[in-house]
């Protein structure tokens, strides 16, 4: 189950490639200064304070600690590398643990930001919600409604280039299998918190 979800946001990033820039997801709001303001042609928000993702991108698997993984519901759950032609990537093996859920994180290529969710949201994403993460422009995005199986995709905008896409894979006895897109978002609030603190 967590090697199928990691190749289905693979392959939504890879949608993305070379088609403008810009791409995101959202959930719970936070103090953050705002990074956004108006909107690029295809209606994406632009992203005035854009993060460095180098040091995200160098270790992956660092994005989300072992105590927010705690907090999240995974103790003691290592993080599984992930390096494929979507971007540096992580997942969290957590299926077959009590927990019932696996997350993951990827990041995208630069040259592909919200603008290319954006202007794909019509003909590609049957399931397209604009959110916020930490004042960053996001948008759950979907190509396949997987939501009733536990399954959610979330991308957030951290520049007007790159996206990092935040999913989970829960199983039914999971907190979150009636509600994916929430335990998606809250893992994203969890890896924006450690991503923003790591490009300082």
């Amino acid at each position: 189950m967590r090697i199928r979800t990691v190749v289905a946001g693979a392959a939504a990033l890879v949608l993305l490639a070379g088609c403008g820039t810009s791409g995101g997801t959202s959930g719970t709001p936070t103090t953050a200064s705002q990074p956004t303001s108006t909107s690029n042609s295809a209606g994406a928000p632009k992203i005035s304070n854009p993060i460095d993702v180098k040091v995200a991108e160098g270790d992956p698997c660092g994005v989300v600690t072992a105590a927010q993984l705690q907090t999240f519901g995974l103790p003691g759950v290592a993080g599984s590398l992930n390096t494929t032609s979507a971007g540096a990537g992580c997942s969290w093996p957590g299926t077959f643990t009590d927990a019932e859920m696996s997350p993951g994180m990827i990041i995208s290529p630069a040259g592909t930001g919200l603008e290319s969710l954006y202007a794909k949201k019509d003909s590609t994403y049957p399931v397209f919600e604009p959110l916020e993460v930490q004042g960053y422009p996001a948008a759950i995005a979907m190509v396949v409604d997987n939501r009733k199986k536990g399954k959610c995709e979330l991308f957030v905008g951290v520049s007007e280039d790159r996206v990092i896409m935040f999913s989970l894979q829960s199983d039914e006895k999971s907190k979150y299998f009636a509600d994916p897109c929430a335990g998606a978002t809250d893992f994203a609030n969890l890896g924006m918190t450690t991503i923003k603190a790591g490009a300082k």
